[in-house]
């Protein structure tokens, strides 16, 4: 019986050869992409869950209450760990880390700088559980100098020697491999070397130490015992701060337990120190799944259409069948097993597809996609569904009606099903969703990409075109400054050279401001560390007062922007020669800089107090002419040379750095026109297949027409003005949904576009135009057929 259903299956695709490829094809290229999107998800969903007990095992966050509202930072205090463990049974284990900053790594002769160093507890594998290839879990970061390094941080500098107990020189510090971990899941911790924490010592001219309970410069994280409770350890918390910390911050800091696994999705407003890898975003991810199940949904939908248009001409198959024994059964599972092998060729061809594109998927994601057989085989169980319920979807509306026609009205035509469908209301309730669909998508496209070019747009506060961030360790740009400066300021194409601590990505420190013989609490306040100059060669304007100058007389003044004057209730005729005390000295306020955007434009600009760092420095800051830049890097690397030929130059520009605080929004906004315009293309498609059956279904009544005087004009109405009432609910319908949702996403954004309803509107006749196009195009070709062959077709 089975190989009798193939044969007609077979059969009925060669006989309908366009109509059978408009079908499978589009099923096969919404499945493609959803199925993309849909690992990708998965991928972003995976983070984190290879550790052990992963469960059990949290990020410790420190809540501060600001003037400004709620600041969420994701470290703690150098005490904060072994204190936990001491103070709170529930705590199994806790490890604190300390970024390195950017490291100078020496092996030989090979100089590279490193971004992902940090220093670790000797418990680090207790509680992050990366495996290790080499060296032992529990001792492997015990002792003083010691270090554990990646396997690809091994490749990179050993080959394939051994690196057991090879010694790295870090910014002159002498550590021996201990040992090296195995590549493990995705983490959003990301790091290639671990220095044993002991090693660490503060930086000079530091105000703080490792007895500090404000230094909260130390991601922590912690492991619970089975069976505590999470909400009962945070529930101790305040207690715990009481017991350790100061009568002010006890009424302003808490902490939080994050847990791991949350950490990579949930993180996109908490303040992270340098080193920590990018983050994803929970909101984004959820819109790609719902993206991926609005073009599965419509791919589906259109291939139930057209299974269920293309069983019109079936109805006296099935007649003749009833009539020679077949029973309802028969009938009923004939249709479902042929719809079913044809959602399986679609399911196929849609994987051919991905192979063949997955070069073109992984730059649109950003990201590899692990499309490999054994992930195919991992994911069979959610494959075989799709084709089950799609399969059914497509074949059960006409595998009910005709299985159910009796023999002497399936013998009379087609008509029979027409009277039994109820005026394809089906059809009509899928086209209406699948515009629906498409016109959300536009909308929200173009309401998106107008978003971004705002914020690219967007007068920051400061210049950042032309701005070359040269990398130089913080003791070697104290002795070399000067010398930097003055060689580089010769250079004719360089218009100014200045320093700072900080890049404009939203990770500079924060720090307690109070001013001085006032009895307020001191407040919590953002700073900038800079060098004299910096104010000018960033193009930061003055609102009042004055810059520092050179030499360093000012290093204990401090300039604020006129959002931490708006903080303190200044008046800012009386600001200049206000007394602060800030980040461990005491000076006054010399001048007032206009808000700038240090931070993303999701953020609101915070208050913010500018020093001359006594820390570290490690930025060099050259705004170049414009003109041909490969020309300007080099003759900077000449200058370089010859001031500092013992370390590399290392450069990024400051324009494509600030570019990566939008660089999710961005891929998003790729991403839905990518997808806006192929679940437009699948819905005309679509459409266009329907439109085409109807109009061969009504062939003869098209060619009596037109014998009895009806023009083309009034025949492509008759044949598409239904389907254009329905594309024209489905826009109604769409305008207040892309209303609400772009809002929602809108408002993630401190500086924002207004809903733009010119976009709103121009997605809905786009998408009623392109409907139109599918229409009209085969509604055209209906009409103007010779009525003499018309007439006599059967």
């Amino acid at each position: 019986m089975m190989s009798t259903i193939f044969r007609i299956a077979l059969r009925h695709a060669r006989k309908f050869k366009t109509y059978t490829l408009i079908n499978i094809g589009g099923l096969a290229l919404g499945l493609a992409s959803s199925i993309a999107i849909l690992h990708f998800v998965a991928e972003e969903f995976s983070y984190d869950k290879f550790h052990r007990a992963s469960d059990n095992v949290y990020r410790l966050n420190t809540v501060t209450q600001t003037p400004t509202g709620t600041q969420v930072q994701a470290a703690g205090t150098p005490l904060l760990a072994p204190t936990l463990m001491a103070d709170l049974p529930e705590v199994e284990a806790a490890v604190r880390l300390r970024h390195a900053d950017d490291v100078l790594i020496e092996i030989g002769d090979r100089k590279f700088y490193e971004t992902k160093v940090f220093y670790a507890d000797s418990n680090f594998f207790k509680v992050l559980t990366f495996p290790l290839a080499h060296g032992n879990p529990n001792t492997a970061l015990k002792e003083l100098n010691t270090a554990v390094i990646t396997t690809a941080f091994a490749k990179k500098y050993f080959g394939d020697q051994d690196p057991i107990n090879k010694t790295i020189k870090v910014d002159n510090l002498l550590v021996q491999v201990s040992g090296v971990t195995l590549p493990a899941g995705k983490s959003h911790f990301d790091f290639d070397m671990l220095i044993s924490f002991e090693t660490f010592t503060p930086p000079k001219r530091t105000f703080v130490s490792l007895a500090s309970w404000e230094w909260t410069s130390f991601p922590t994280y912690v492991r619970l015992r089975e069976g505590s409770n999470k909400a009962e350890v945070e529930a101790k918390f305040p207690a715990f701060i009481r017991k350790y910390r100061s009568r002010e911050d006890a009424g302003k800091v808490n902490y939080q337990l994050q847990p791991i696994k949350d950490v990579y999705l949930h993180s996109r407003n908490i303040l992270e120190r340098d080193g920590i890898s990018t983050k994803g975003d929970y909101t984004y991810t959820i819109g790609l799944a719902a993206i991926a199940f609005l073009i599965m949904g419509i791919a589906g939908f259109n291939f139930a259409n057209l299974s269920t248009a293309l069983a019109v001409y079936r109805v006296k198959e099935t007649g003749i069948k009833r009539s020679l024994g077949s029973s309802r059964m028969e009938i009923f599972s004939q249709f479902i097993f042929e719809s079913i092998f044809n959602a399986a060729i679609s399911l196929l061809l849609g994987m051919v597809m991905l192979q063949v594109g997955i070069g073109k998927l992984e730059i649109l994601f950003g990201t590899g996609l692990s499309l490999t057989m054994a992930t195919h085989r991992e994911w069979l169980p959610l494959y075989m569904a799709l084709v089950l319920v799609i399969g059914c979807l497509g074949g059960l509306h006409p595998a009910i009606f005709l299985s159910g026609l009796k023999p002497r009205l399936a013998l009379k035509g087609t008509n029979a099903f027409h009277q039994r469908s109820g005026r394809l209301s089906f059809k009509k309730s899928i086209i209406v969703f699948q515009f629906f669909v498409t016109a959300v998508l536009i909308a929200g496209s173009l309401s998106i990409k107008r978003q971004i070019d705002f914020v690219r747009s967007k007068d920051l506060g400061y210049n950042q075109a032309g701005i070359i961030v040269l990398h130089v360790p913080d003791e070697q740009l104290r002795k070399l400054y000067a010398t930097l400066r003055d060689k580089l300021s010769g250079n004719a194409n360089v218009l100014g050279v200045s320093a700072s601590r900080d890049l404009f990505d939203g990770q500079q420190g924060i720090t307690d401001v109070e001013e001085v013989g006032r009895s307020e609490d001191p407040r919590m306040i953002s700073m900038f560390r800079m060098y004299p100059n910096f104010v000018e060669t960033m193009g930061i304007e003055m609102a009042m007062g004055r810059t520092f100058t050179e030499p360093l007389h000012d290093s204990t003044s401090f300039i604020l922007n006129e959002a931490a004057v708006k903080m303190f209730g200044w008046d800012k005729k009386t600001v200049i020669g206000k007394k602060l005390s800030s980040y461990g000295q005491t000076g006054e306020v010399i001048g007032v800089v206009k808000d700038f955007h240090f931070t993303s434009l999701h953020a609101a600009i915070a208050p913010l107090i500018l020093l001359v760092p006594k820390t570290k420095v490690e930025y060099l800051y050259v705004r170049v002419a414009a003109g041909d830049l490969n020309n300007t890097l080099s003759s900077l690397a000449s200058d370089w040379k010859a001031i500092a030929p013992h370390l590399p130059f290392d450069y990024l520009m400051l324009d494509e750095h600030v570019g990566q605080l939008y660089r999710q929004d961005e891929r998003l906004s790729q991403l839905i026109f990518v997808f806006c315009g192929l679940s437009v293309f699948l819905a005309c498609l679509g459409l266009y297949g329907v439109m085409s059956l109807m109009a061969e279904a009504r062939t003869k009544e098209i060619g009596i027409r037109k014998v009895l005087g009806a023009s083309v004009s009034a025949i492509t109405a008759l044949l598409s003005g239904e389907f254009m009432v329905l594309v024209f609910i489905a826009s109604l319908i769409a305008l207040p949904t892309s209303y609400y949702f772009l809002e929602q996403w809108l408002n993630a954004f401190a500086y924002r576009i207004s809903l733009p309803i010119d976009l709103l509107i121009l997605s809905v006749l786009l998408s009623s135009a392109l409907a139109g196009l599918a229409v009209s195009f085969r509604s055209i070709k209906a009409a103007r057929a010779n009525p003499v062959d018309s007439i006599k077709s059967e």
